[in-house]
């Protein structure tokens, strides 16, 4: 298995596959061809294909692949097969996959003691995408094929390889939909999932398991002021100076961080932030926007959004407040209104009660599609979708809009998943007792995955119904952008990332442990396999 797994890193390492492109098609192909080689698929030719992502501009699928034992039960390897670009190479690109050449290349490099004592220990293999994550396809496809060559099992082994992790998680959100449907073909029983992502250690020594996920939602803020001229700010509202303060209050504010089991999730941080003038002129800003990431590990979407609107409201007031006083001091007699917090949803039902709405919020959808396809992401585009509903709203007055943009990521540990087919303290036992027998290491226990991974779309903590206004929230219409909370209700798959020893995700020096990748890991895979009803609930 090990000399396998060896050959599938290198020939996939060759495939480009970066992420939110066509170019992950290639891997996709790789894969098909692979797992139709292996003589167990030649015999089983329905138990392995694509499965073709909705709505896909660049036409990417999931690839899969069921070993069928005599039973229901079945353990699902998952990974994703896309990277993230080469431009940090700069004019090693041509080697961003040769693991010997760019360890030779990166020896003569000024580089970090660690980084030169990892190419000088030979244990450790290079190149964009090696821990992230072709490691886990490599190491998770050679458990496929070793188990599938067995004659018999306790447990089906269902593997997917899904795309677009980096970006949108557009792979796992249509697995979602694949996932229902191999279950009612083949009429199994999901009782895990489990991912492969990467873990940080300071030690060989060391193996680390997640048995959970963060959560990330993106909030978006588009702010609409009152215009005036520069040499008479107090006569309007200048959009800039509210999103300022709307800033201000949420940037790294502990009441959107939260603790679970002893972790605490990071605090939020604004990503974006601008003015929305094309063009310079002597008049105020009349709208800005900015969005930022809020991870968390254990509030629901209804409370952080409850949340969000709180400091926005709250920021507005002392804006105001500040306002009125220099209004004042400068003796400006123009009264203005207190600038209004609204969410999407209310926006849109403000508008609602104006005729010709539903017509001019179809065109926004229809050019939102469009401009999807011309690269727009999708942060762009829901600021975009709000201006284009505020010029229908034609209100002159200013506001504070919230609203959240794609991708969104429920937060999900295995010991809050209730009825669950299986006892996570049992799983953790299995893998420690393991690392201690067979290879002399011990586990650390996390509880979250703090990278964000696709974890989140194998189950839901809280009801589906609680998930809704999320999306209603979202100024993307739902073909654009579609997340099937209800599917993954029902699919309800406890999931835990139990992957190989990597360092430097995303960096010029990126490299994963070699023994975890070759041996450490499948084989302990395969020893799950064979015990997977010992942890059964």
């Amino acid at each position: 298995m090990k000399n396998r797994i060896q050959d599938i890193f290198d020939k996939s390492m060759a495939i480009e596959s970066f992420t939110h492109t066509s170019s992950e098609r290639n891997i996709e192909n790789f894969l098909n061809h692979y797992i139709g080689s292996l003589l167990y698929f030649q015999e089983h030719s329905d138990y392995f294909g694509t499965y073709q992502i909705p709505n896909d501009f660049f036409h990417r699928s999931v690839n899969w692949a069921l070993v069928k034992r005599h039973c229901a039960d079945t353990v699902i390897l998952f990974h994703h097969h896309d990277t993230v670009d080469i431009e940090d190479f700069g004019n090693l690109k041509e080697i961003a996959f040769d693991n010997m050449a760019l360890k030779k290349a990166l020896a003569s490099s000024a580089l970090g003691q660690d980084v030169l004592q990892d190419i000088i220990s030979n244990e450790w293999q290079f190149g964009r995408g090696s821990c992230d994550m072709k490691a886990a396809l490599a190491l998770q496809l050679g458990v496929v094929a070793e188990y599938a060559s067995k004659a018999e099992g306790k447990v089906n082994l269902l593997y997917l390889s899904v795309g677009d992790e980096e970006s949108y998680s557009q792979g796992m959100r249509a697995a979602v939909g694949l996932l229902s449907d191999l279950k009612k073909k083949f009429h199994l029983n999901y009782i895990l999932a489990i991912d492969s992502e990467p873990f940080e250690s300071n030690s060989a020594q060391e193996k680390v398991l997640h048995v959970g996920t963060v959560g990330k939602m993106m909030p978006v803020v588009v702010t609409q002021g009152i215009l005036s001229h520069m040499k008479e700010p107090l006569k309007g509202i200048n959009a800039v100076s509210l999103l300022a303060k709307v800033v201000e209050k949420i940037d790294l504010n502990p009441a959107l961080s939260d603790m679970a089991y002893g972790e605490r999730s990071p605090l939020p941080s604004w990503s974006y932030l601008r003015d929305l003038k094309e063009n310079y002129d002597v008049s105020t800003v009349l709208r800005a926007a900015g969005y930022f990431s809020v991870l968390y590990l254990e509030k629901s979407p209804s409370e952080l959004l409850a949340t969000i609107k709180n400091l926005s409201q709250e920021a507005v007031d002392s804006f105001y407040q500040n306002y009125c006083q220099l209004q004042n001091v400068y003796q400006e007699n123009k009264v203005i209104p207190k600038p209004r917090v609204l969410t999407y949803q209310e926006l849109l039902q403000e508008c609602q009660e104006k005729v010709g709405f539903e017509e001019t919020l179809q065109q926004i959808y229809e050019e939102a599609q469009q401009a999807l396809q011309d690269g727009v992401s999708y942060q762009e585009i829901s600021i975009q979708n709000i201006q284009k509903v505020l010029d229908f709203y034609d209100r002159k007055e200013a506001l504070v809009v919230l609203a959240i943009a794609p991708p969104y990521y429920p937060s999900m540990n295995c010991r809050r998943l209730s009825d669950s087919p299986i006892r996570i303290d049992k799983v953790v036992q299995l893998y420690r007792d393991y690392l201690d027998k067979e290879a002399g290491c011990q586990l650390q226990v996390d509880e979250f995955f703090m990278g964000i991974c696709d974890l989140s779309y194998c189950a839901l903590e809280k009801p589906a119904a609680e998930y809704q206004d999320l999306i209603a929230s979202m100024p993307v219409p739902e073909n654009l952008y579609h997340l099937d909370f209800p599917e993954i209700e029902a699919n309800h798959i406890p999931g835990i990332n139990l992957g190989p020893w990597g360092k430097d995700l995303h960096q010029l020096t990126e490299r994963v442990y070699e023994q975890d990748m070759l041996e450490t890991i499948p084989n302990f895979l395969l020893y799950l396999l064979e015990n997977a009803q010992s942890f059964k609930a």
